[in-house]
């Protein structure tokens, strides 16, 4: 994937760390009682408070809808997990004026398990999972027909965290909330900022194109090069060619063959 590498005018460090400090706790024993407490999520509210420090712009209603956050140059909206949720509430408000939708993505993660009766923490591990812009291809894709709104800006921080999850006790959290293990989700705790891709102009959607990508290739080339699945690698490129960066060229029995197309 082509990441510009240079971020010091993307990301401010100082403040994503103040934006954390205001929900940090001394000991992970008071953390682990006070998770799921509040009606706002952790990862939600620390980037509200990064991408907005001033709190008197924060849930302000604008037409139908309430804002996470209303700036100078317009909305900002935290949408942590699902797009299909978003989409009517975005499509409303890209009618009245500019948004930025803000999505993270868990580029590393440490999973620390808690006994729900007693709050003690019974085990912290490093997550194998690492999360990518192609993680979240199948929630990018499902806004496609509003990516190419003049007033539609994405941005992806790429974050650390801690994803606290809580066992031994009744929930009525949907089943699919639920891991392997029988613990659920209670609260993912961002420790860090890395980097943040944004997607404004249909240029910079060229941060999908892999390094490596043949002249003309397959959704399955396409997936080896950029080291994910070809589900997400076909969404990738369908996303490169609504954007005008790539283009079919013709078949080989079955496979659509694809190439890039040359920017002015």
């Amino acid at each position: 994937m082509v990441i510009i590498t240079d971020n010091t005018n993307r990301i401010d460090k100082n403040r994503f760390y103040y934006a954390c400090s205001l929900y940090s706790e001394t000991k992970s024993g008071e953390k682990a009682r006070s998770i799921g407490t509040l009606g706002e999520k952790s990862l939600h509210a620390v980037l509200k408070w990064y991408y907005e420090p001033d709190g008197s712009r924060h849930e302000i209603p604008v037409g139908d809808y309430v804002a996470d956050i209303v700036g100078e140059d317009g909305v900002i909206e935290i949408q942590t997990r699902n797009f299909s949720r978003l989409k009517p509430k975005l499509a409303g408000l890209l009618a009245l004026c500019r948004v930025t939708v803000v999505h993270p993505v868990i580029v590393s993660k440490r999973v620390i398990s808690i006994e729900g009766a007693t709050g003690e923490v019974t085990s912290a591990r490093k997550s194998p999972r690492h999360g990518s812009l192609y993680t979240e291809m199948r929630e990018l894709y499902t806004l496609r027909s509003l990516l190419t709104s003049d007033n539609l800006t994405l941005r992806f921080p790429m974050l650390t965290a801690d994803e606290y999850r809580t066992f031994g006790v009744k929930t009525s959290r949907r089943k699919k909330q639920r891991t392997r293990r029988g613990e659920y989700v209670s609260d993912i705790i961002p420790t860090d900022i890395i980097d943040e891709i944004v997607l404004g102009k249909p240029s910079d959607y060229s941060a999908f194109i892999p390094e490596g990508l043949p002249g003309e290739f397959c959704a399955a080339e396409f997936a080896l090069a950029a080291k994910t699945d070809p589900s997400n690698a076909r969404m990738a490129i369908r996303l490169l060619v609504t954007m005008g960066l790539a283009h079919p060229v013709g078949k080989k029995g079955n496979r659509i063959i694809y190439a890039l197309t040359p920017q002015a």
